[in-house]
């Protein structure tokens, strides 16, 4: 006869669905994950108390957390952290991330959410580009391809990148599309005083909102070349920053739609489910805030 594994120290625990496991190692869980939602080590007292359970009890734990290498004490100030064990995880964690797949998830929770149109954009050599595209379920199909280079003046994706990237990585590209904002007379701004408080507002946001039209190429003046999401009567769109472990956009996730579906104000549901949505995946990507 199958016995459940187990035994009077370590008895099977079963979840909602019947599925047993370990109880001692969900009991131990919360250790873990005090230590990496820290700033740094823990004496017992603050590790126990984050992990709410006894002192006592989370010692035993502990003890056995660090004979496996999960968990390190140090000898001198008695300060607990993560061990070599828990650092060869994580580092084996990140480099098995498939980041595109993950955002592809997040893409579809984003439209589910919000039943409009949904864009990754990713930073390329020349910019803001667009990966991954899911349109909306509505019958209005907006014009934006994968591989479109979104201006970063003048599109939600394009002002998210310039508003979170270093600015050494974006100085170049910037002059020279405000030169280019200058030279074709468009409404955008033409100058850093004219984007800076665009970027302030991003920043302060946690995310970029255009508000208006997306241009056809049709629209844009003799002999443009770029690719645009620019302004034409009844378009909204919100981006929102995807983070990596190293706490460097990794991505844009970008929601657009009618007007007349995508409410316009930064707490509204649309820009929340961007935030939300993001914030998920950078946490799925290693960003720890």
């Amino acid at each position: 006869m199958k016995t459940a594994i187990g035994t009077r120290a370590n008895p099977p625990a079963a979840d909602a669905d019947g599925k047993q496991g370990i109880q001692s190692i969900e009991v131990a869980a919360p250790l873990l994950v005090a230590l990496a939602q820290a700033q740094g080590a823990l004496p017992l007292t603050a590790l126990a108390r984050q992990a709410a359970m006894p002192a006592a009890k989370a010692h035993r734990y502990l003890v056995s957390l660090i004979r496996v290498g999960l968990i390190e004490q140090d000898a001198a100030s008695g300060m607990y952290d993560l061990g070599p064990l828990a650092l060869e995880l994580g580092l084996a964690s990140l480099g098995r991330l498939d980041a595109v797949r993950l955002a592809d998830e997040a893409m579809a929770a984003l439209r589910d959410a919000t039943g409009e149109t949904v864009a990754l954009a990713a930073w390329g050599n020349f910019g803001p580009t667009y990966i991954r595209l899911l349109q909306s379920r509505r019958p209005v199909t907006i014009n934006l391809q994968i591989g479109s280079v979104m201006p970063m003046t003048y599109t939600a994706s394009g002002l998210c990148f310039a508003a979170f990237l270093p600015e050494a990585e974006t100085d170049a590209m910037l002059r020279a599309e405000l030169a280019q904002n200058r030279a074709e007379r468009i409404d955008a701004p033409r100058s850093r005083k004219d984007l800076e408080p665009l970027l302030e507002e991003t920043r302060r946001q946690g995310l970029a909102r255009m508000i208006g039209r997306l241009d056809p190429a049709a629209a844009r003046p003799a002999g443009a070349s770029r690719s645009a999401e620019r302004l034409l009567a009844g378009f909204n769109a919100f981006a929102a920053p995807v983070f990596d472990h190293d706490r460097r956009m990794r991505f844009a996730l970008t929601v657009v739609g009618s007007s007349a579906h995508i409410d316009a104000h930064w707490q509204g549901p649309i820009a929340q489910a961007a935030r939300t949505q993001a914030a998920l995946l950078s946490r799925r990507l290693g960003c720890r805030e």
